[in-house]
């Protein structure tokens, strides 16, 4: 038996390794850089843990929560002490002493925070104990691309250049390929190792339910599948009422989320380990490195923002190999939610202004002048300066924009070291140390002169507070006393970092104003985070596998794929392709018809037959699909737009334009139509209405309201296509209204003005042809269809209507249009032979039934009746 085998059935106590599970410590224990992308439940924490129990020395794991350390330091522990963490928990004695134990030797595996790295004192006392590993667990959080993106991650490869060590290893469960790349580039490593495992669960049955009414949804399943079960929420308030609401029924459930005191979420997690709590209720702070196997049900109150945070919660049930449930509960509102929080975790402009002159007046830094000193970063000072909240995610974006514009660097804390000079001449310095009763003092101020010479009294030295006080024998706090009191004595300047975060300005300070930054760069996080929540939507409506779904999204090739246990295997509803074909032409012509661009929400409310709106209630396409279940339509919207034949904009995807491929279908529907593609209006357009949308932002916060009672979207896509020059005429968009223009009239005509005249795009004219237009709208797809010499049978599936509807459609049509051509429905005949019934005098059409061939139904008959009807003469 190897030892990497011995070791494992001696800690762990299994006989054999999981795959890949193997070759991963190979990789790492050969002294090779890895990245790993394990799925949750694979066991990927064994993969760092063994290295470092077989190796010499000891190792750090980086880990994001103390609840994570605690679950696997205890796991560790279980038969004798050779794990332990460091947290913000612990005293500074409490946190010596783990060190301690380190440097006997006795301590193999320490857990800390990325934060914790950041602190200096820290930082050296490593340096001193040469761990042999660096291992970082939950790498993707130090991904801008990732879908938990944390700051103090950033900053892990300055403590790794700081530290000197060489073998690094970063784990997670959930990376695409793009954050693959991102993970290895911010750490700086080099030659890597990559190991993806597939993402496939075989034992996790996946269910989306469309549903209004979550909380009794929530109940039934619980009583259907039993516990252990989690239920994420996308808010504490959330979590905390489906808690109320379950204990009121007696069910045996907890809330955990972030705003809860430290010792109330322990006794919480632990109640939860051990079986004294069968559900809890919780935000995504709960169950990052969770270790309990049996939980047997997952169900997401609200959509989660990206399939990566989907997955690694899904990932919780089943750990034990046993059938599990996974169920997402969908309503509208859940999008907005996580519109919501995208919108306030990304800086806009005038946050990323506001960043830069707060810190410059923090520090008095007046316009024109480049200081040559570090600024700090005082949050709590640029909350109240740019008069709203900045989490620290923000802020470091916005230090990140300015770094890239060349305007100021972020200081390590591995640069903005502990220094001192003596300013005093060496007489005189030597007169007081033989006056001088303070043991400290004299010890600190010879061992400065034996470590650095005449050099500490020419400039400033770094020096180690650790090394020296582990020199002395001194205690860290008594040798900071002493060469503070030299400093204040005037024999010495003496400099500690402040142990905040600061800056240094590149360029000498300019107006916030006129800061020329790469806002496209800026934004292009912000439209990552909009097209990963796209991608969450589009798996509630996908028609396919779902697990397939998930397998695709993570790079993972599954042409025929099927897991055979979701509720898209278990119930496979799919449309057929000539009816998909009909829904996607009916939305092209609806898109073309009103000019080219639509919300994603109007395109649904016409062809549903819903639409409010006059001008849309007369075109031919209204209520196209109003007998298609909205799902199936939105399913087929995202299909478009994946398909090219539509594209959204290009500043939040919420307005839905015709894209080239879409053109080259329509052009196929309707050859005798011209279709003219003016995508450079499109931009126009758009560009004018992202201007005016950033108007009704600032209003908003003004006025403290949402957008949309500030101006609706429609409303405000109304305005950049008329592009209205006067009171007058914005009063003449439907939608404005005088408190609407109090509040923002003026601005948006100064837009308007400043954007330039420009050419209208679209008249707002409906072009229909002159026979059409006097048919009710709900007939003309049927009249369309009966053209292009489909069958009453496929008419009957496009429109998901019965043929006999299908047939009195007809029977109207023609009282419109008589000349339509309807023969083409008859196979072998029948016409002529209902026709021949006809002349004899039958009418009735159970009577002509009767006397013409089985095969012939009573919808034809109809249509057979009501041409002739129409195209009789009259009687005079």
């Amino acid at each position: 038996m190897n030892k990497s085998l011995e070791a494992l059935k001696k800690y762990f106590n299994f006989d054999e390794f999981r795959p890949a599970q193997e070759e991963i410590i190979l990789a790492i224990l050969s002294g090779e850089n890895v990245l790993a992308v394990l799925p949750t439940g694979a066991g990927k924490s064994i993969c760092y843990q063994l290295p470092s129990l077989i190796s010499d020395g000891f190792s750090i794991v980086v880990s994001p929560l103390i609840a994570l350390m605690k679950d696997q330091v205890d796991a560790l522990n279980k038969n004798e002490q050779i794990g332990a963490f460091i947290n913000s928990t612990m005293s500074f004695r409490e946190a010596e002493i783990v060190l301690q134990k380190i440097a006997y030797g006795s301590i193999k595996l320490l857990y800390v925070a990325p934060e914790r790295l950041e602190n200096m004192l820290f930082a050296e006392r490593i340096k001193n104990l040469k761990p042999s590993f660096l291992f970082i667990d939950e790498a993707h959080c130090i991904s801008e691309w990732g879908h938990n993106f944390r700051p103090g991650y950033a900053k892990i490869k300055d403590f790794i250049k700081f530290t000197g060590i060489k073998k690094i290893s970063a784990f997670t469960a959930t990376a695409t390929p793009e954050v693959e790349k991102d993970i290895i580039k911010q750490l700086e490593l080099k030659d890597v190792k990559i190991f993806v495992r597939g993402f496939e669960r075989e034992n996790l049955n996946l269910n989306v339910v469309l549903t209004q009414h979550k909380i009794e949804k929530c109940m039934e399943l619980i009583r259907e599948y039993k516990t252990p079960a989690i239920i994420y929420t996308s808010s504490r308030k959330s979590a905390e009422e489906i808690t109320e609401h379950l204990v009121m029924n007696r069910i045996n459930c907890g809330c955990y989320h972030a705003g809860m005191r430290a010792e109330i979420r322990k006794k919480i997690h632990e109640d939860f380990l051990e079986d004294k709590l069968s559900i809890i209720a919780a935000t995504n702070a709960f169950g990052m490195g969770i270790d309990k196997k049996d939980i047997r049900l997952i169900i997401h109150y609200n959509i989660p923002g990206t399939i990566e945070n989907y997955y690694q919660e899904i990932g919780r049930a089943g750990r034990d190999g046993k059938e599990a449930n996974i169920y997402l509960l969908y309503n509208e509102t859940d999008i907005d939610i996580q519109k919501f929080f995208i919108e306030n975790s990304h800086p806009d402009k005038e946050l990323i202004q506001n960043v830069y002159a707060g810190i410059c007046d923090y520090s008095r830094i007046a316009e024109g002048t480049l200081p040559n000193k570090e600024l700090p970063v005082n949050l709590q000072y640029l909350t109240a300066y740019a008069k709203r909240e900045i989490s620290k995610g923000l802020l470091h974006a916005s230090l990140k924009a300015l770094e890239r514009g060349g305007y100021l660097r972020e200081v390590s804390e591995f640069e903005n070291l502990t220094s001192l000079q003596f300013v005093a001449d060496k007489e005189k310095l030597k007169n007081f140390i033989k006056k001088t009763n303070n043991i400290s003092i004299s010890e600190a101020v010879l061992f400065l002169i034996r470590e650095h010479g005449s050099l500490i009294f020419r400039q400033p030295v770094n020096i180690s507070l650790a090394h020296i006080a582990a020199s002395l024998k001194m205690e860290n706090e008594e040798l900071q006393s002493a060469l503070t009191t030299i400093d204040n004595l005037g024999l010495a300047e003496f400099k500690i970092p402040s142990g905040g975060e600061n800056v240094k300005l590149l360029q000498h300070r300019v107006n916030a104003s006129r800061l020329n930054l790469d806002y496209k760069r800026i934004n292009e996080n912000y439209l990552n985070q909009q097209n990963k929540l796209d991608k969450m939507a589009d798996y509630v409506y996908t028609h396919e596998c779902r697990f397939k779904y998930i397998l695709n999204y993570f790079g993972e090739e599954t042409e025929n794929y099927r897991c055979g246990r979701c509720d898209k295997c278990l119930i496979d509803e799919k449309l057929s392709d000539s009816t998909t074909d009909y829904i996607k032409e009916i939305i092209l012509r609806t898109l073309n018809d009103t000019g080219g661009m639509l919300t994603d929400n109007a395109i649904l409310m016409i062809v549903k037959g819903h639409s409010k709106i006059r001008k849309y209630n007369l075109l031919p396409t209204f209520g196209g699909c109003a007998n298609y279940d909205i799902n199936d339509l939105k399913h087929i919207l995202s299909e478009m737009i994946s398909e090219k034949l539509l594209k959204k904009d290009k500043s939040g995807g919420k307005i839905i334009m015709i894209d080239e491929k879409g053109f080259v279908i329509l052009k196929m529907i309707e050859p005798e139509k011209e279709f003219k593609k003016e995508e450079i209006d499109y931009e126009k357009n758009l560009e004018l209405y992202n201007l005016l949308t950033d108007v009704r932002k600032k209003a908003a916060v003004r006025f403290g309201q949402s957008v949309d009672i500030i101006c609706p979207n429609p409303t405000l896509i109304k305005i950049a296509e008329v592009k209205p020059k006067t009171k007058g005429a914005l009063f003449n968009i439907e939608g404005i209204n005088h408190r609407m223009f109090n509040k923002i009239g003026d601005e948006i005509l100064e837009v308007i003005k400043e954007f330039g005249d420009g050419e209208k795009l679209f008249s707002g004219e409906e072009t229909k042809r002159e026979e059409e237009k006097s048919l009710p709208p709900f007939l003309s797809e049927t009249l369309d269809l009966l053209k292009k010499k489909y069958s009453l049978k496929d008419i009957a599936s496009l429109r998901n209507l019965t043929e006999a509807v299908i047939s009195m459609q007809i029977e109207t049509i023609l009282e419109y249009y008589p000349a339509t051509d309807i023969t083409y429905l008859f196979e072998n005949n029948t016409h002529q032979q209902i026709l021949d019934e006809i002349k004899k005098g039958f009418k009735d059409l159970k009577e002509l039934k009767g006397r013409v061939p089985k095969e012939v139904t009573f919808p034809l008959i109809r249509i057979a009746v009501a041409k002739i009807k129409v195209s009789s003469p009259p009687r005079v």
